[in-house]
């Protein structure tokens, strides 16, 4: 059966969202669970262009009510940093469900649930919000938009908003490259890889009020008055892309996808046949006619793809007046650089982009395929990374702009705490085994800031009672808000009957962590070289684990770029110099060793 697509001319668009949904639809709804996926991933003003029109949630709301939907729910899960509520609320779509007696809610509401991508082009698994599983229809309403890094925003990009919380950062930080020859990017890819185990059944794309230039939130309205809605989601964007005046080639994701179905144009049915008529030109970011120029920002991006030049073209426009004082800097972007080139600007160089992945030890560095605009912003300004502060003994705190995880918080009775449990906030915490000196404060501060706690299951199970605990095993993987929690081998005893104790490897936001727990040197350490660690935090105080040469044959087994030494000078019998450990790790290995006194901190 060939796709069809109905295409209305909306005089009033809850009655022509009424009608497109009506024209499409194959499912008996009677008795069945309908999720509403809007695009409220900003906070705006309603009707704006920036958020999916509440006129045409309540055109679809009425439609499925007279259906006899058991329930129908509408959500949505916004951009990092926004709440969603907050934007359903803005965009008018909260007041109009209220209205219509239906749920509107936050779908990072339901428990995250893993989907694995089998034979994936660059990821092999997608954290999603579980309810979009635990419905009967999924119909996504998209706004008609050009965007920044896709080309075009419809209905299958708007599934991304789908993700788990900071799960949807995943796509724009891919390190997996395209496959050989491709010319659509990464990110494009991951669309097409999100499709595989999450694809709407319906969209109906609002064209009330589009957007065009530099969308998907920094464009102008574009008033068109138009509603396109079909079974097929490849089909009903492709149709909208028509409508917009754009190409299938400048929107990878759609084009991929729709090859992977076998679809072309001559193949869709269109109501009305003459559809054509409808169509207009979408200003596309490329075209924007923005004067955006800085004297203190270079560019040089002669062999960055189009995704690269749209991001440090958004990062210009939005950022240019943070520049207008101090030195030039520069930004590289590209697969071919000069290496030679990059060291002249010295500390002013900046790396943007995956492809500019392999000169990051020449300058600062920003990954993202394509990059987005507020993490360029971060890298140059030195708020990038992860902030990690030694608390004392083996107690760590990794901070991120959004997260703050404790590892092993022995803080009450340590003498060389550099602060108590009140003042700390968590929103995560590892413990790596039983004893006192590591589980410490860990249930006080969880139950204070409802942590989720990460350790093994004996230790969970006997000592972190009445918080909310994740348990794995060694060599499990804990997939998390700020990226992944892997559980490692560590030789030593666990505190508790039948358990084991561990080390963890957290890659949080892109920067690996292995933190040792207590443990001896062990030819296991060997295999951690596979996982690049960016820094490893090792314990060198002997006795209980290994010392400080030892802990210099670690680091020649484990490789990592950086080091900080812990569990020493809290007693007497565990006394060590740090320093030796450093200039013997630095004269025998190419890792860096940083000392950090209690409460001191640095940025990695």
């Amino acid at each position: 059966m060939r796709p069809f697509v109905k295409v209305v001319k909306a005089e009033d668009p809850c009655s022509a969202a009424y009608e497109a949904i009506s024209a499409v639809l194959i499912h008996d709804v009677k008795g069945k669970r309908v999720l509403l996926k809007p695009n409220t991933g900003f906070e705006g003003p309603a009707k704006s262009g920036l958020c999916t029109h509440p006129e045409v949630i309540r055109g679809l709301i009425r439609f499925f009510k007279d259906q006899g939907a058991a329930e129908i729910i509408t959500g949505d899960s916004s951009v990092i940093g926004v709440n969603s509520l907050q934007a359903l609320k803005s965009a008018g779509i909260y007041e109009v469900c209220e209205q219509e007696g239906v749920k509107c809610i936050d779908l990072n509401d339901s428990a995250p649930v893993e989907m694995k991508i089998k034979n994936g082009y660059v990821v092999d698994s997608i954290l999603f919000s579980s309810i979009v599983f635990n419905v009967d229809l999924v119909v996504s309403v998209p706004v008609m938009k050009t965007h920044m890094y896709t080309g075009a925003s419809l209905g299958i990009k708007n599934m991304k908003g789908t993700m788990y919380k900071r799960e949807k950062n995943k796509l724009h930080r891919l390190t997996k490259s395209p496959p050989p020859g491709a010319q659509e990017r990464s990110l494009d890819f991951g669309i097409l890889d999100l499709t595989t185990v999450c694809y709407p059944d319906y969209v109906v794309t609002d064209g009330i009020i589009g957007m065009e230039g530099f969308g998907p939130s920094g464009g102008k309205p574009r008033p068109y008055g138009m509603i396109v809605a079909s079974s097929t989601p490849v089909a009903c964007d492709m149709i909208s892309l028509q409508l917009m005046g754009m190409s299938l080639s400048d929107v990878g994701h759609i084009k991929l996808i729709a090859q992977r179905e076998g679809l072309t144009y001559d193949r869709i049915k269109v109501d009305p046949v003459d559809y054509k008529k409808f169509c207009a030109k979408f200003i596309t970011p490329l075209e924007a006619k923005l004067e955006i120029k800085c004297d203190n920002l270079e560019f040089v991006d002669e062999s960055a793809c189009s995704g690269c030049h749209t991001a440090l073209l958004q990062f210009m426009r939005y950022h240019r007046d943070k520049f207008k004082e101090g030195d030039r800097i520069t930004l590289f972007a590209g697969k071919d650089l000069d290496e030679k080139e990059i060291m002249s600007r010295k500390d002013k160089a900046f790396l943007v982009g995956n492809c500019t992945a392999k000169y990051r030890k020449l300058a600062p560095f920003c990954k993202g395929c394509p990059p987005v605009d507020s993490e360029i912003l971060k890298v140059i300004k030195g708020l990038g990374g992860v902030i990690i502060e030694y608390l004392g003994h083996s107690a760590f705190s990794l901070k991120t702009k959004d997260y703050n995880i404790l590892i092993d918080p022995y803080l009450t009775n340590n003498p060389m705490a550099s602060d108590d449990r009140q003042n700390l906030k968590a929103t995560h915490i590892c413990v790596t085994h039983g004893h006192y000196d590591h589980v410490g404060d860990a249930v006080e501060i969880a139950q204070q800031n409802n942590s989720e706690v990460y350790s093994t299951h004996k230790v969970a199970e006997a000592l972190l009672k009445g918080t909310k605990v994740v348990t794995g095993d060694i060599g499990g993987v804990i997939k998390t808000e700020f990226g992944y929690a892997k559980l490692v081998s560590a030789i030593h005893s666990s505190g508790v009957c039948g358990g084991i104790a561990c080390g963890f490897i957290l890659d949080v936001e892109g920067v690996k962590i292995y933190h040792a727990g207590d443990t001896a040197l062990t030819m296991d350490m060997q295999l951690l070289a596979q996982e690049r660690i960016d820094v490893a935090l090792l314990p060198i105080g002997g006795i209980s684990t290994m010392g400080p040469l030892d802990a210099v044959e670690a680091v020649k087994l484990i490789r990592p770029k950086m080091v900080i030494p812990m569990h020493y000078n809290t007693t007497i019998a565990i006394r060590q110099d740090p320093h030796f450990f450093q200039r013997a790790v630095e004269r025998e290995t190419e890792a860096e060793v940083k000392v950090l006194s209690p409460g001191e901190s640095f940025r990695v």
